[in-house]
């Protein structure tokens, strides 16, 4: 069997669709088909039950799952202990992020690349719900989010960044001092994707204070609030580094119930290799 027809199962596996898991490898969904269907062939045996939703695992599948998992985790660490003799100048590190909480990570990646010519970057921009898979499954060497509860098996968490929440208003809406949430009850929200610890962190505030804003938008891209909200299409409380960067500019207002926003690092709880950490630390340095 070649592990890497291993790993393209587990991926589908974990998805539970072809299209999800193409997405996460860089292959297309009929090569990533193809190559589960010889891994399937060699085998004997069919491990996936395509159906109109996705793809289920058969029996087999389910016999087959863990045992691929183990030897994938197996291939990590040995992998990890060749790159420590190797040394981290050269290779690829992958990172895996959101693009809600990481905002100045293209100028970050930049500086790392400049720092370290020899290591080629790969970024994948993926929802926080799944980064903590991509990166337990080593599909991604760190992972950079915010979290709502505690992180899955598989990972730790670096604390990477805390700042506060500010509100976004339409333009020449911005008073000096700073508003409460309740002044915002009944206006149009642009609110976070559901699922993110941002949207769980504004509508648990706005609850606490006797409403619950109705979304117009729901949208986790920091330019596209700007602009909804520049346009005077709703309001908004997000991270005060979304305003940080080139863009248009909204009214903004503290907020006079302070509310922050924490980002994380995702890391494999069994051990960094040397690229990934050499990265994390760059991460920590430029971001932190």
């Amino acid at each position: 069997m070649e592990l890497r027809r291993l790993r393209y199962f587990v991926a589908v596996a974990r998805h539970g669709t072809f299209t999800r898991a193409a997405e996460e490898l860089w292959l297309t969904q009929s090569a990533l088909s193809q190559q589960v269907r010889r891994l399937e062939a060699e085998l004997g045996v069919t491990l996936l039950r395509r159906t109109p939703r996705g793809a289920e695992l058969t029996p087999a599948g389910e016999a087959l799952l863990p045992r691929a998992e183990a030897m994938l985790a197996e291939e990590a660490r040995a992998r990890a202990i060749l790159e420590r003799h190797a040394g981290a100048t050269r290779g690829r590190v992958r990172v895996a992020a959101t693009t809600m909480d990481t905002p100045g990570l293209p100028a970050a990646l930049a500086a790392f690349h400049r720092a370290h010519p020899g290591l080629q970057i790969a970024l994948r921009h993926a929802p926080a719900t799944e980064i903590p898979a991509l990166v337990a499954g080593g599909s991604a060497d760190v992972g950079v989010a915010a979290l709502h509860g505690p992180p899955p098996g598989g990972v730790a968490l670096v604390p990477l960044a805390e700042q506060p929440l500010v509100a976004l208003l339409p333009p020449g809406e911005a008073p000096e001092e700073p508003i409460a949430l309740a002044d915002l009850r009944g206006r149009p929200f642009i609110l976070p994707e559901p699922g993110t610890a941002l949207r769980e962190t504004v509508m648990a505030a706005c609850q606490a204070v006797g409403f619950s804003p109705v979304p117009l938008f729901e949208v986790s891209e920091p330019a596209t609030v700007r602009f909804l909200a520049h346009a005077g299409l709703g309001v908004s409380v997000v991270p005060a580094s979304w305003l940080e960067q080139p863009g248009p500019e909204p009214g903004r207002a503290a907020l006079a119930a302070p509310l922050r926003h924490r980002v994380s690092l995702l890391v494999p709880a069994g051990g960094e290799t040397p690229t990934g950490r050499l990265l994390r630390a760059a991460l920590v340095d430029d971001l932190g």
